[in-house]
């Protein structure tokens, strides 16, 4: 299994090599990483209406578009293998893409507690911040994964 490297794991994909078990991994782990991101959102939910709907909104659309454009970066309807290989190529991808939304909220927290700026106008916009990071994320991850379809389904990884 790759866990990173997602070229290599498109290479396999491509070629029709990966174990058939791998496939199953894959979507297991995948879901085990959006569960604990889930819950890790439970913890620090958003209190302003307003970004709660626009990132819901957001989110639906990148989702759909998103899906939408894999399926046809995959070949559409003459295309082989799209679940196994959305299932696959998905998990690293969300891994870095996981980690980079880590970084990303340690480096907000570190700013936010080393000027000490509780009670100061970024409170007001702490939450727009994650949240447009967020949506940043979600295009960025599936712009990576239309990438790599497309390659997987031309062969030319």
């Amino acid at each position: 299994m790759y866990f990173w490297n997602t070229k290599a794991l498109a290479h396999e994909l491509s070629e029709d090599t990966l174990e058939k078990r791998h496939y199953k991994n894959y979507y297991l782990i995948a879901a085990l990483v959006v569960s604990v991101a889930y819950y890790y959102g439970m913890l620090s939910p958003y209190y302003d209406v307003r970004v709660i709907g626009v990132e819901a909104v957001l989110t639906l659309m990148i989702m759909f578009i998103g899906i939408q454009r894999t399926y046809v970066a995959n070949g559409g309807d003459n295309g082989v293998h799209f679940m196994n290989r959305v299932t696959a190529l998905s998990f690293p991808i969300l891994l870095q893409t996981t980690v980079a939304g880590i970084v990303f909220g340690l480096v907000l927290l570190g700013i936010y507690q080393f000027f000490q700026l509780e009670n100061t106008a970024f409170d007001l916009w702490y939450e727009w911040c994650v949240s447009a990071f967020t949506i940043f994320l979600q295009i960025l991850f599936f712009t990576r994964l239309n990438k790599y379809m497309k390659r997987v389904a031309e062969h030319t990884i």
